[in-house]
């Protein structure tokens, strides 16, 4: 099964729990159904509303760890909040139509986004091979209009996977409730990628470490200064545990480098073009199934752009993941296990390196 005939099995099965579990917590009639999936950018997903949302924030913890947002339109919030606490029908049409999203509605409505991530752990528990844990966060009202961009609020920029679920109740259809996930919360970074010219070119370099157990639970600091111009040619190491570094960072400082080490999961704006430390190249030590670092190599491209070579060394690479690589801007891949000499020969073709003497 591909990795969307998957992802879209897992949805189907959450819909029909979710008019289960809704019609139960409402008392009424829910009817739920799957009518699209895509991946869509921050803006695009925006610009296809014109009224107020609300949007319930999900921290996602098991297999993967991130966040997600479940957006209503505030109209049929306040008609399913009014539900629960059983507003009389004048009341309640009262509410609707001036999108009077009081506290009470609020409360009652967080009562339902608790079904939504109950239903949503129960899917991926009884379909996906990768289990996820929803938990409810904060619910807030969201104008599309005064959405920025480029800004982390109310989630970061870039490609986002919408889902989106016809509603109706007792009959009464709904707008529709969408779902956004980032892609590599899902696994879709995994997903096979159409080859373009650039990626048939043969890469014929490769560099990582064997696995080891002991977690990066903090920023390693910086390798020995070699040289005076040193703080000139700064490499960040990006890693997900401390014992995947040290060649690569030795290799960096034999090379006259001076080296930042940063885990997946920490902030590369410091390190950006206009960050406080700005770096000449970024080195990713990847994970066995290369999710994680993928997901980091993702996230250094928006920040660098293509301003700094970015070198990604790990084990065991299948032609899809050094194609997925190259699509999100890595210009080398070293395979590893190597010889010191090779990891240097990488690190000295591709960062532009001003040796220090």
């Amino acid at each position: 099964m591909s990795d969307n005939a998957r992802i879209t099995a897992i949805f189907e099965v959450l819909a029909e729990k979710l008019a289960t579990g809704l019609s139960d917590l409402l008392g009424c009639s829910i009817e739920v159904s799957l009518i699209s999936e895509r991946r869509v950018s921050k803006a695009d997903f925006f610009a296809s509303f014109k009224k107020k949302l609300v949007m319930a924030n999900m921290d996602v913890s098991g297999s993967r760890d991130g966040k997600m947002q479940c957006f209503c339109q505030l109209g049929d919030a306040v008609l399913l909040g009014g539900t629960l606490i059983m507003l009389p029908p004048a009341e309640l049409e009262k509410q609707v139509r001036k999108e009077e999203f009081s506290e009470d509605e609020a409360d009652a409505y967080g009562e339902i986004v608790n079904i939504v991530s109950g239903e949503l752990c129960q899917a991926f528990d009884e379909m996906a091979v990768d289990k996820l844990h929803f938990k409810k966060n904060d619910i807030e009202v969201v104008f599309p209009a005064k959405v920025v961009n480029d800004a982390q609020e109310p989630f970061p920029p870039g490609e986002i996977y919408q889902v989106s679920f016809d509603l109706a109740l007792e009959g009464q259809q709904l707008q529709t409730m969408e779902m956004v996930f980032p892609p590599i919360l899902l696994g879709l970074v995994s997903e096979e990628i159409e080859v373009s010219v650039a990626a048939e070119t043969e890469i014929s370099s490769v560099s990582v470490q064997k696995e080891v157990t002991a977690p990066l639970s903090e920023p390693l600091g910086t390798a020995p200064v070699v040289g005076t111009d040193a703080a000139e040619n700064i490499i960040l190491v990006v890693a997900g545990r401390k014992e995947d570094v040290h060649d690569l960072t030795d290799a960096c400082v034999a090379e006259g480098f001076v080296t930042k080490i940063a885990g997946y999961q920490e902030d590369f704006q410091p390190f950006g073009p206009n960050g406080a430390t700005p770096v000449k190249g970024v080195v990713f030590t990847m994970d066995d199934s290369k999710e994680l670092g993928l997901a980091a190599i993702i996230k250094a491209k928006a920040i660098f752009g293509g301003s700094v070579p970015l070198i990604a060394a790990g084990g065991q690479w299948t032609r899809s993941q050094v194609l997925q690589a190259v699509k999100y801007g890595v210009c080398d891949i070293v395979v590893i296990p190597t010889s010191p000499d090779d990891i240097r020969e990488k690190i000295r073709q591709n960062m532009g390196m001003k040796k220090a003497e």
